[in-house]
């Protein structure tokens, strides 16, 4: 049997897992299953997913050249929005019982979703190199060849 690597869509791949993953949770929170689970696994969970989203950019070289390839001002644009929907979320918890809001459809759609996304959009945003500012070559520089006799 032939040894040759199979190729890999790293797009289709993760496209599919991020469409399962949205489904799943959006599917757990309308069912209500986030509301019957203990305030503090719903938070153990979120910051499981929060961590888990980075870890597999970090880690995986396809996952990372994929996103890598987005321009960074999309991904800067994708990290401001998602914090402004995060604290506009935290703002709506009531006071008394913050973590109880993780329960409710949009918030955990945001929590479990939303935010893992948006770590990685942060990482890789600040990840990016700035353009580097355009300076010309020395060869072209007035100074760097010898003035004609």
């Amino acid at each position: 049997m032939p040894d040759h690597p199979v190729p890999e869509n790293t797009a289709r791949v993760v496209t599919v897992a991020l469409v399962a993953w949205g489904t799943a949770v959006a599917w757990a929170a309308l069912a209500g299953v986030f509301a019957r689970t203990d305030p503090a696994v719903a938070l153990a969970l979120a910051v499981f997913a929060a961590a888990y989203a980075p870890g597999t950019y970090a880690l995986d070289r396809g996952v990372r050249g994929l996103v890598d390839r987005i321009p960074r001002a999309y991904l800067a644009f994708a990290a401001v929005g998602a914090d402004v929907l995060l604290g506009l979320a935290a703002a709506g918890f009531r006071a008394a019982e913050p973590l109880a809001g993780l329960a409710c459809v949009p918030y955990a759609l945001l929590a479990y979703f939303g935010m893992p996304l948006a770590v990685v959009a942060h990482v890789a945003a600040l990840k990016c190199r700035p353009p580097s500012r355009l300076r010309s070559s020395a060869a072209r520089s007035p100074g760097a060849t010898p003035a004609a006799p």
